[in-house]
């Protein structure tokens, strides 16, 4: 259930954040540009214009804000609708998103620094997999998306269906943000 996923991850240290389910057409294009954008008619300004086809882009946008503020280790996740169109209709899928950026742990005098990793995130979604009792049917595939980085990115499966993904962001879109 979704709320003892949230209850894992703040346990695990991140936030939730609530983000806008607007986005702008340019952050779609970098984080989701294989998904048409569902443009809305009457938007209340140009840069909150299209529907989120991914959570991504209001955890990006959230990350780079706390880290202009001198905030560099940030773990946040978000609970939340994706939009995607399938045909004339707008298929809504409840979803869940995280992201780490920072530091592993939070600064100490007894711990030397370490820069986050990709397994470390996956320890996050394979404690997130676990409490949904998957018993071993999910399998990190290697794959490529978009908007992440080509050697460090895998597809989620369970009985065979795509359930997630899991990556370091793409180096060109972290310094595009």
């Amino acid at each position: 259930d979704l709320r003892r996923a949230a209850n894992l991850l703040v346990d695990r240290g991140y936030q939730e954040v609530v983000t806008y389910s607007f986005i702008s057409p340019e952050l779609h294009a970098l984080v989701t540009p294989d998904d048409p954008p569902i443009s809305l008619a009457n938007p209340l300004s140009l840069d909150l214009s299209v529907m989120r086809a991914s959570l991504w882009p209001g955890l990006l946008s959230a990350a780079r804000y706390n880290q202009s503020r001198q905030q560099e280790r940030v773990r946040i996740f978000e609970s939340g609708l994706r939009f995607r169109r399938t045909g004339e209709d707008i298929d809504q899928a409840p979803m869940l998103a995280g992201l780490i950026v920072g530091d592993r742990l939070p600064e100490q005098w007894g711990e030397a620094r370490r820069s986050l990793d990709f397994f470390d995130g996956k320890a996050d979604v394979e404690a997130l997999l676990a409490l949904g009792g998957a018993n071993g049917e999910d399998v990190f595939v290697a794959a490529q998306h978009p908007a992440l980085h080509p050697g460090q990115c895998a597809r989620i499966e369970r009985q065979g269906r795509e359930a997630g993904w899991i990556g370091m962001l793409h180096p060109e879109l972290a310094r595009t943000l």
